[in-house]
């Protein structure tokens, strides 16, 4: 496992420890966790972090242009997780 990356989702906060997603909600008491193992793909659409899970699932947290930098870290090491785990 690496460095804890992080990443401002609006008001949403985004943290990816090498294995799993965790989104924390200001609209409610504690946090989503999502284990890399079980997404299918993690991008980012216009400003819009967008996961799809198994069973068709999808998650869509929104973010500002300005935190686009930091999501896109978040992204970028999701992946090379996956492919990690699951070479192509």
């Amino acid at each position: 496992m690496g460095d804890v990356i992080e990443a401002p989702l609006d008001n949403w906060l985004a943290s990816f420890d090498g294995r799993v997603l965790e989104i924390f909600s200001p609209y409610r008491e504690g946090s989503t966790r999502y284990h890399a193992a079980l997404m299918v793909d993690c991008r980012i659409d216009g400003t819009t972090l967008t996961v799809d899970f198994q069973r068709r699932d999808v998650g869509l947290w929104p973010f500002k242009p300005e935190q686009l930098t930091q999501v896109t870290a978040l992204v970028d090491a999701i992946r090379a997780t996956r492919k990690a785990w699951w070479p192509s």
